[in-house]
């Protein structure tokens, strides 16, 4: 097929004003629920998808997508503004984008998600366009060993994420992944490291952690802090769009970020996560400043969040495509479609071309959406931290509690999170990386999972293992960056000590 068949096909849905009606209101929904810590697209698409059943298969695919676009830019708002990743993919942008904004520059820093959150998704719907049939049979080439190549690619992130001292940021990372190993075993699925708690016998809620080791910690620090917004009222003021000249040194990263946030986003197993560790790593590989990433990099927030909203169209090829979905929130997707009576796969294109047409008018809908009002959503929620810092910081600690228990309404999630933000709160006091913690709770139990299951596929066989093709290839690649990177990180030190040196003299 064509690729302007499917293009055209899009544009052609747009004629119909209901198309943007309930595009406009599935971008705002998005938008609000991705403010919310916790909430993210599955959350948000469990809560809309009964009323998708009265809908037309087509309006209901529109109105969904647009969900999801929303929730992508969305989940940067609280990340830079209150430093509380709206998902997983958001620990980066939390890193350098919250950093700018105690700086003084966080409008910068919403002004760089904007573009790149815009990018992604416009470039990514147009290598939607183009791969989505090409690409189906790409997806049937990635099992356990190469999504176990991609997690060591995204380990490879945590380097970068060390801060000053490797040794206790490894030791953090080391703390993260040990968390994301309670739970049950991925081959016998037996509960194991429980700690004789019932209730973390199926694991602990990642998220929760996430956002204890994050937010939580972050807002007990500040709380502590003699610290007034009154202090930087002069700079964060001035809400207006940034100048392009402050913006254009991160467009290359913007550029490579959706590349990867496509690319990896179609990967069965794979998603919004793995691509901006992935996409941050390789920003900071070729960037002329990688000592500022995690200290305030606007080329780690352009790559970070132009991947995490290039994944969403990414992970249609392979829902749409073959009938596979990538992550909960594309089950959800599948849900509403087979509800609907349609079946997903490789004959979708052929049997039900309205579907396909359907996704490319939500996601370019909303994408004009997201251009007309994105901004000014963002410009409100930049005035309102503005306000007195007890206020904010009360404010900021009641969203946390109402996003951590609406992910499962537990209590207990409530409880990780608070004693997760005590952990975190020593860890900044005493030098330790809770970003790299954060990392390693995502990363350590898919990262177990698929190595495990993957050598018992291959008899146990290391070499049968680690000699496919495409495994072989990632591997090679994540060294190569591993190697590259600390490579890097020495010159930078060695540097910043001559530096340091030649100001003493």
């Amino acid at each position: 097929m064509d690729f302007l068949v499917p293009l055209v096909g899009g544009v052609s849905q747009l004629a119909d004003p209901w198309v943007w009606l309930l595009v406009l209101a599935g971008t705002m929904f998005g938008v609000a629920s991705g403010a919310m810590p916790g909430v993210g697209t599955t959350l948000a698409y469990g809560l809309v998808l009964p009323f998708t059943f009265a809908m037309t298969p087509i309006h209901g695919v529109a109105f969904l997508l647009a969900i999801s676009v929303g929730v992508g830019y969305g989940n940067s708002i609280p990340a830079i503004l209150m430093g509380i990743p709206g998902n997983p993919a958001a620990i980066l942008t939390v890193i350098d984008g919250h950093t700018l904004h105690k700086r003084g520059e966080g409008g910068l820093a919403l002004g760089v998600s904007f573009v790149a959150a815009l990018g992604g998704q416009l470039v990514s719907i147009l290598m939607f366009v183009m791969l989505v049939v090409p690409l189906m049979g790409m997806a049937y080439f990635f099992s356990y060993p190469e999504i176990f190549a991609l997690y060591f690619l995204g380990m490879v992130a945590l380097v970068s994420l060390t801060g000053d001292n490797v040794v206790k940021g490894l030791m953090a990372g080391a703390l993260g992944i040990s968390l994301g190993l309670v739970g049950l075993d991925p081959m016998n699925l037996t509960p194991r490291f429980d700690f004789g708690f019932r209730d973390f016998r199926s694991g602990i809620e990642p998220v929760a952690l996430v956002i204890g080791l994050l937010a939580v910690s972050e807002l007990f620090r500040s709380a502590r802090q003699v610290f007034l917004w009154d202090d930087l009222s002069g700079k964060i003021g001035a809400s207006r769009f940034p100048k392009w000249s402050k913006i254009r040194p991160a467009v290359p990263a913007m550029i490579s970020g959706t590349t990867v946030g496509t690319f990896v986003g179609a990967i069965p197993g794979a998603g919004a996560t793995p691509a901006a560790m992935i996409a941050y790593q390789v920003a900071q590989m070729h960037s002329k400043k990688p000592e500022e990433f995690g200290r305030g990099s606007i080329e780690g927030i352009g790559a970070n969040e132009a991947a995490q909203n290039a994944s969403n169209s990414g992970e249609l090829i392979p829902t749409l495509g073959l009938g596979i979905p990538v992550s909960g929130s594309m089950v959800l997707l599948l849900a509403a479609l087979t509800v609907q009576g349609f079946v997903p796969g490789p004959l979708m294109v052929v049997r039900a071309p309205e579907l396909l047409y359907a996704a490319i008018a939500g996601l370019l809908a909303s994408t004009v959406i997201l251009l007309a009002v994105g901004w000014q959503m963002a410009s409100l929620m930049l005035k309102a931290v503005m306000l007195n810092r007890q206020v904010v910081i009360v404010i900021a600690l009641a969203m946390v509690v109402l996003g951590t228990y609406s992910i499962n309404t537990k209590a207990l999630d409530v409880g990780v999170a608070m004693v997760a933000g005590v952990v975190g709160y020593f860890m900044l006091r005493y030098g330790y990386s809770t970003a790299a913690a954060a990392f390693g709770v995502f990363l350590g139990s898919e990262f177990e999972r698929n190595l495990r299951i993957g050598l018992n596929f291959h008899d146990g066989s290391f070499v049968q293992f680690f000699s496919r093709p495409i495994t072989a290839t990632i591997m090679l690649v994540a060294l190569a960056l591993l190697v590259f990177g600390m490579r890097k990180q020495m010159q930078t030190r060695r540097r910043i000590r001559e530096a340091q040196m030649k100001n003493a003299v």
